[in-house]
């Protein structure tokens, strides 16, 4: 799930296993077209991973990847993270230090809170210039990302890790979702990572909490969402993902 520690935890899996890692080949040629946004869709990268490598990417689940992570073979490792803050992170980080971002000009243009409710909500936008049927993108909110995260937790060749409980205690988070698939891993080697990989070795130094507004790893808490959110914020994200957040396990209900 996008804005949920997800390259620290592949910096963690490559140093852990003593992996390659592998960047998607995101290129101006294989970028979606109007009204697609999400390069993920359309990337394969995937399809060439090798014995020894590890990739890092926000795929939907798709009968391809299916297939791949059925074999014996493949370690998949899905992290996802309370989607309230998933949107704020992913709200700062595009605003304020992902510029290519095709939602970069129109979050950049609006307050914190108005952009905050685009990103829950979706929207139409026109790019300038190519006002023809092709010239606009459609973002469906943070809706999408909550049905992409459903549809992974649902596969059983998953190691599914959460995102607070991964920075709380990283080593017993991996632990746990090792024993999902069968891995065993030695604690020890697991506790060496952690000690070594932090977020203020990430970060230049800062510790949790502070904020860098430009930075990839902005602030790294939980429930940064309370600090952003108002009545507004709250109704959208209930009538959108509010059932998202109780299968989650967010959530038990909608009366927060």
């Amino acid at each position: 799930m996008p804005r949920s520690g997800t390259v620290f935890l592949f910096n963690f899996i490559a140093e852990l296993f003593e992996f390659k890692k592998i960047e998607p080949k995101l290129t101006a040629d294989s970028w979606p077209k109007p009204p697609e946004w999400d390069p993920y869709k359309f990337d394969k990268t995937y399809l060439s991973l090798r014995e020894g490598e590890v990739l890092c990417a926000h795929y939907l689940l798709n009968e391809k990847i299916r297939e791949l992570i059925s074999q014996d073979d493949v370690l998949a490792i899905y992290l996802y993270r309370d989607p309230r803050d998933v949107a704020v992170s992913a709200t700062m980080y595009i605003k304020y230090a992902l510029t290519q971002h095709p939602l970069h000009k129109l979050l950049a243009g609006m307050s914190d809170v108005e952009a905050i409710t685009f990103i829950l909500s979706g929207g139409v936008l026109t790019i300038e210039g190519r006002e023809d049927s092709g010239g606009y993108i459609r973002h469906d909110g943070i809706q999408y990302f909550c049905d992409i995260a459903i549809d992974w937790l649902n596969e059983k060749n998953v190691a599914a890790i959460r995102y607070e409980y991964l920075i709380n205690d990283p080593v017993s988070a991996l632990e746990s979702a090792f024993q999902m698939v069968d891995i065993r891993v030695d604690r020890s080697l697991i506790r060496g990572v952690s000690d070594r990989l932090t977020f203020k070795s990430f970060s230049g130094g800062r510790t949790k909490g502070v904020e860098e507004k430009t930075a990839h790893f902005r602030k790294g808490i939980v429930g940064d969402y309370k600090n952003h959110f108002m009545p507004l914020q709250k109704a959208i994200c209930k009538a959108r993902i509010g059932n998202h957040l109780i299968k989650l396990g967010y959530e038990t209900d909608l009366l927060w």
